[in-house]
């Protein structure tokens, strides 16, 4: 038959599953498929016998609940026959929880059936009930049940159910859904609570006061508040206020005392709370200083006096110039009372007196004393201060430095006179023995300039424009206020070379420097004058930290060392040895030439390190110890540690024993010692028989014994070096008391290089030796090396051959036996190709890794 006439009636497949599984809210499309001659060109989905699309291919949006169940695609071709097939659509959704009632209201000691409905596709796996705010409640099932209800039973539970689903074309998920039921027991409110439980507020300031209580009571309690409640709940009080809270917006002195605050319902009250209000108050001024005082040098029992009060009592600090005062240095004493008043406020009253030792006739004013003081009050709440400005009159005080100045001839010189004087000075200026005062001259020759830093600090300076001369000499500036007149000498003079340093001392020592401070002499007019310091080593002192006996050779020098210290002051002297005694003297140097050296000063440099012991064995057996130690003239003990049990299971290193030590300067030290305490431990056995017990725990068999050592000074006991672990074992004690190990190295370096020279004395006499019967047998070599050598063949092995090897063979008998065929018979080559084995007779002989020529030795 034609196939074009060939018919088939619709044969309908639906998909892409069946049932098809979707989640709700997601998207479902139902497809179908038809298979048919004629094909058909549309198909017809229904449901519920209700016609809802014509396309192969139906999508539903947002599929929801409602939207489960069958579906029918049908197809006509017109042959009689339709074609149909049912797909289920199955929409899975996540746990609706419901509970009947938002609250569940009981009474004590009554029981409490709560329902949880649960729906869900597919159906549950679990559903439990949970307890906010405790993490230990869990209750399994649908059905909540509480028995002999309490008080603490009341809260928020929480119903949570859990399904597990897998869409289509999707993985397995969890969905979990929940309801809240709050459960509300009729009770009366438990113990009432106060926050904060320990209020501070300062005067001024608002404090806000809580109250709470737990359990907190069914129906909602009010909360009710008194000040200074005392005696049982029943005595009428006056209730301050009603609320969970209780507001202060200014607190003031009065507010401080005892609040109370309980909870009352239905039910009945609960009990009291009770804190205790503290009301702070900042320091704050009774009596202030004058802003501004003077007084006049030699005035005698002056004092200021600050008072105030505060709570809690204020501290009072006096201050001079931003600066604590102190009475340490005799200059000032501080008398302070204090005064308890009403509410816990104390009043402070503070007096400053200028008295002290340092004092002329310890009560006397003195210029220095100028200057801003400040009486300063504290407390935890705040600071007050309060200022006076002191001014004390007083004559002309010099301050420049050095009464001479130098310059050359047609050189601008300027003459200073710097003084400190209140009230203001006046300066005058003369030249020599003439009375008559200088004063700028027509020729500007003389000038005179006047300034002040307002600080009472007054300047003169005399310019003299090229300078003659007779210009050189003692001028005497003369300044005076209505307190006194002084003539301040100052001698201008040639440049020359510098004057002397004074004072010189050590400001700081380190391990490897010296720092020096000096004050410089006149620098002879010329600003670049610089400082050289010398030094030498000197022997140690003995102290605390060397020992007396030591034998030491020390580092002593007699040539001294120059630094050069530019203009720098202070200066640091470095790089110097550790621990090394030095003796320093400064000198100045300009273009004019050098200073005098100024006085000698000694100091010895810091130690820099500790040094470690050269070797440390143990004995377990004899519990003996042994040290080697190089040569120090440090005073150090040998601080012994183990590892061992100190009321813990947990090993750790413990100190067993200090050694003190008798070092020796000239060489290592050797020392034995028997640890006592080596063996006693406390250690539990683990076994709940007895308890724990001191006994001697053997280190071989308990725990592998490890010992260390560190070396000490002997007057610091935590300035240590680093530790060295011991060698166990009987044969190593004895090991530390031989040579160290630098010092064998060298020995033995020496040996090797002394064997190495007898060889080969020993070789070139040999040579020597051999030199006369070998020159007679010339011509026989001569002729033998012309003529072919007949050898017959011999059945014996042919001699061994001997490479020259660099690895760790035995060199003595290596070259032994190079040494013994190169000096066979060379009449007899027979060994040259014996038995087809060729061997090189004549490239010479090899001693000790140094080769010599054949020719040297014929």
């Amino acid at each position: 038959m034609d196939p074009r006439w060939e018919r088939d009636f619709p044969r309908v497949k639906v998909g892409p599953e069946n049932p098809l599984r979707v989640e709700r809210d997601s998207t479902a499309v139902l497809e179908c498929a038809v298979d048919s001659k004629p094909k058909v060109p549309n198909v017809r989905w229904t449901r519920n016998g209700r016609i809802i699309s014509s396309s192969h291919s139906h999508p539903i949006q947002r599929v929801s609940v409602q939207d489960a169940g069958n579906y029918a695609c049908a197809a006509d071709n017109g042959l009689g026959k339709i074609g149909e097939q049912i797909i289920t659509l199955d929409v899975l959704y996540a746990p609706i929880v419901v509970i009947e009632s938002k609250t569940w209201e009981a009474e004590e000691r009554s029981t409490v059936t709560i329902r949880c409905n649960v729906t869900s596709n597919p159906p549950p796996v679990s559903i439990e009930w949970f307890k906010e705010g405790s993490p230990d409640f869990r209750y399994a099932g649908d059905i909540l049940q509480l028995r002999d209800v309490k008080a603490e039973h009341a809260g928020r539970y929480v119903c949570r159910a859990v399904n597990m689903m897998k869409p289509y074309n999707g993985k397995i998920v969890e969905r979990v859904g929940n309801s809240t039921v709050a459960l509300l027991v009729r009770h009366r409110p438990g113990q009432a609570y106060i926050n904060p439980s320990k209020p501070i507020v300062h005067v001024g300031n608002g404090v806000t006061l809580t109250c709470s209580a737990n359990p907190p009571g069914w129906p909602v309690p009010q909360f009710r508040w008194f000040k200074d409640a005392v005696g049982e709940l029943q005595t009428p009080k006056t209730i301050l206020a009603q609320g969970t809270q209780y507001v202060i917006p200014r607190a003031h002195l009065g507010s401080e005392g005892s609040y109370h605050c309980h909870a009352v319902n239905e039910m009945g009250s609960g009990p009291m709370a009770t804190i205790n209000l503290e009301v702070h108050q900042p320091p704050q001024f009774i009596g202030k200083m004058q802003q501004h005082m003077t007084k006049r040098v030699g005035d005698t029992d002056f004092s200021a006096t600050c008072h105030a009060k505060g709570k809690p009592r204020p501290m009072v600090r006096w201050l001079k110039d931003g600066r604590d005062i102190t009475t340490d240095a005799n200059m000032y004493r501080i008398s302070t009372n204090n005064n308890d008043g009403l509410s816990g406020m104390v009043t402070v009253q503070s007096t400053l007196l200028f008295q002290g030792k340092a004092r002329p006739h310890k009560n006397q004013l003195l210029p220095s004393d100028r200057g801003t003081y400040t009486c300063l009050f504290e407390n935890e709440v705040s600071t007050a201060n309060a200022s006076m400005n002191l001014r004390i009159e007083h004559g002309p005080i010099v301050l420049h430095q050095y009464n001479k100045v130098a310059y050359e001839i047609n050189e601008n010189a300027a003459v200073m006179c710097r003084v400190q004087a209140y009230p203001k000075p006046e300066f005058q200026w003369q030249l020599g023995t003439n009375t008559a005062a200088l004063s700028m001259s027509a020729d500007e020759h003389y000038e005179i300039n006047t300034t002040t830093d307002n600080n009472d600090i007054y300047t003169s300076v005399l310019r003299i424009n090229r300078v003659k001369h007779e210009d050189y000499g003692d001028y005497t500036c003369r300044v005076g206020n209505s307190i006194e007149t002084i003539r301040a000498p100052i001698r201008l003079q040639p440049k020359g070379p510098p004057e002397k340093p004074t004072n010189l001392g050590v400001a700081d020592v380190g391990s490897n420097y010296v720092s020096l401070v000096w004050d410089p002499g006149f620098d002879g007019g010329i600003t670049n004058t610089k400082f050289f310091v010398s030094y030498r080593k000197v022997a140690i002192p003995h102290h605390d930290q060397v020992k007396e006996d030591c034998g030491i050779v020390q580092q002593v020098s007699s040539e001294w060392m120059e630094y050069d210290c530019q203009r720098d002051v202070p200066c640091s002297v470095t790089p110097l040895d550790q621990y090394q005694s030095y003796v320093f003297k400064v000198k100045a140097m300009n273009s004019k030439g050098n200073s005098e050296p100024s006085n000698e000063v000694a100091t010895t440099t810091k130690i820099s390190k500790i040094p470690v012991p050269l070797h440390v064995g143990f004995d377990p057996d004899t519990k003996q110890l042994g040290l080697n130690i190089g040569a120090t003239c440090l005073a150090l003990i040998a601080v012994v540690e183990t590892i061992g049990f100190h009321e813990s299971p947990i090993a750790t290193w413990q100190v067993v024993q200090s050694i003190p030590l008798a070092v020796s300067g000239n060489g290592p030290t050797y020392k034995e010692q028997v640890l006592e305490n080596m063996y006693s431990a406390r250690r539990s056995s683990g076994r709940s028989m007895a308890s724990d017990d001191d006994f001697p725990m053997a280190l071989e068999e308990e725990i592998p014994p490890k010992v260390r050592v560190k070396l000490c000074l002997k007057s610091s006991h935590e300035y240590c070096g680093d530790y060295m672990d011991a060698e166990i074992g009987p044969a190593l004690i004895h090991d530390s008391a031989f040579i160290a190990t630098p010092t064998l190295i060298a020995i033995v370096v020496s040996c090797v290089v002394f064997a190495l020279f007898v060889g080969l004395m020993l070789m070139f006499c040999r040579c020597k030796r051999n030199q006369t019967k070998k020159s007679n047998q010339t011509k026989d070599y001569e002729m033998d090396s012309v003529r072919p050598s007949i050898v017959a063949q011999q059945s014996q092995a042919p001699p061994p051959y001997y490479p020259t090897t660099t690895g760790l063979d035995n060199k003595a008998l290596e070259h032994s036996m190079d040494l013994a065929l190169a000096l066979e018979d060379q009449k007899t080559s027979v060994y040259a190709t014996h038995n087809g084995y060729g061997y090189h007779t004549g490239t010479g002989i090899q001693v000790a890794n140094h080769t010599l020529p054949a020719n040297e030795c014929k």
